[in-house]
């Protein structure tokens, strides 16, 4: 059985909300409307019957809304002095847009302040003020430049080779066919692809692979290095800030 609805009086003052008269606006769902007036902002606005009571402490609209961005502020506010990356959180500065919490920060990096929204430091999408950001991507720029030769990405080959996300057996250089039921080894070279041999098991295929990479990468990456030894150094302390952070 639906629960009867309180009945509204004009002129009776509920909690925060004074009921002033019955609005000329449609009603909807067969509840009447009515003009209120929100004693904590004397702003006037339109509440059905259900909402005069279940927001009667709360107020009008705006009231509601700064009563949750009061909470929200509490809350942002909670990771003041906490680190990120780079970042310091310093305060609450702003709502942004979409209605989003922006902070205050300190970049740890240059000490300049910054204000970011709170959401990308918390998921890593912001750990450094912009001006640092921009200088840090001139220097990759810079390095990536400097580590292309030949068709071939010293960086690339130097560390551990991402799998593509089609691989068919999760190893780098080896892809299983299914139709001659082998597993097929290659490896990608100075803009080529070799073929390093087909295998009834995949371990056989991996280490036909792993022996191309230390032969043909190995020598070319010692050729780099005696080549261009001072890119070469630039590369490593490169390499070695970031996988430090």
């Amino acid at each position: 059985m639906r629960k009867s609805q309180k009945r509204i009086i004009l002129g009776e003052t509920y909690g925060s909300i004074t009921v002033l008269s019955v609005s000329k606006a449609a009603s909807t769902h067969n509840m009447k409307t009515y003009l209120c007036k929100c004693e904590k902002c004397k702003n006037t606005f339109e509440y059905d019957g259900s909402q005069i009571i279940k927001y009667q402490d709360q107020g009008c609209p705006q009231c509601r809304t700064n009563l949750r961005n009061e909470d929200r502020i509490k809350k942002t506010n909670s990771y003041s002095g906490a680190v990120y990356g780079n970042l310091k959180i310093i305060k609450f500065d702003h709502f942004g847009k979409n209605n989003v919490p922006v902070v205050e920060c300190e970049c740890l990096k240059c000490g300049n302040s910054c204000y970011i929204p709170l959401a990308k430091i918390k998921c890593g999408q912001a750990s450094q003020c912009s001006d640092c950001g921009k200088k840090n991507l001139a220097i990759g720029k810079e390095i990536i430049s400097m580590a292309y030769v030949d068709n071939t990405n010293i960086i690339q080959i130097q560390g551990k080779r991402s799998t593509n996300k089609n691989s068919t057996t999760g190893v780098t250089g080896v892809s299983y066919y299914s139709k001659l039921e082998k597993y097929r080894a290659y490896i990608f070279f100075k803009g080529k692809q070799y073929h390093l041999g087909t295998y009834s098991n995949m371990e056989d295929a991996i280490r036909a692979r792993k022996s191309a990479e230390k032969e043909v990468f190995g020598n070319f990456l010692k050729w780099y290095q005696e080549t261009y030894p001072e890119q070469w150094e630039r590369i490593q302390k490169t390499q070695e800030k970031k996988h430090s952070r």
